[in-house]
């Protein structure tokens, strides 16, 4: 839900050429600012978009591996084709352009608030941490049964449309 994420406008990225149906492969171009994804290419990407990692692995590498797999019905080698998975996509759908648009800007979007969030991290690092007894003292610990159970809607009456009994 809600409003998905934008950048301003001119550095919102577009599909400037059309992906293929099967990919066979994702590069950076950095003097364009595109991704080229075959014949496809889409641009503007920040530079920081395409360089952002996790772990040490890209973002957009890792995400657009896993896709261009299951467009040609593969799986990557650390899962096991099972039932509907081994089965897969019959090449790239828009919604995996879509995807990959909003990845970008969500990408960028990080990039830009890197400076606080490095702040922020190394604020919390010379912080004083909160102790165990501290917790206890405060009545945070130990964890009351109730909160280790499952919610349940059988807890409490929710009425739908028309006064019905509605289970979420």
């Amino acid at each position: 839900g809600g409003e998905r994420p934008r950048l301003p406008g001119g550095r919102r990225p577009y599909v400037r050429a059309a992906l293929p149906a099967r990919p066979p492969g994702i590069a950076y171009d950095a003097e364009a600012g595109a991704l080229v994804i075959g014949e496809g290419r889409i641009s503007p990407v920040p530079a920081e978009a395409w360089e952002f990692t996790v772990s040490g692995v890209r973002v957009l590498e890792l995400w657009f591996g896993r896709r261009a797999a299951a467009s040609v019905g593969a799986v990557p080698e650390e899962a096991d084709a099972d039932g509907l998975d081994a089965v897969g996509a019959r090449g790239w759908t828009p919604e995996w352009t879509s995807e990959l648009l909003e990845l970008i800007t969500v990408l960028a979007l990080l990039d830009g608030v890197r400076p606080r969030r490095e702040a922020l991290a190394a604020r919390l690092a010379g912080a004083a941490r909160i102790s165990r007894e501290e917790l206890r003292a405060a009545g945070v610990l130990p964890v009351p049964a109730s909160a280790r159970r499952p919610a349940s809607v059988l807890g409490h009456q929710e009425e739908g449309p028309e006064g019905q009994f509605a289970l979420l």
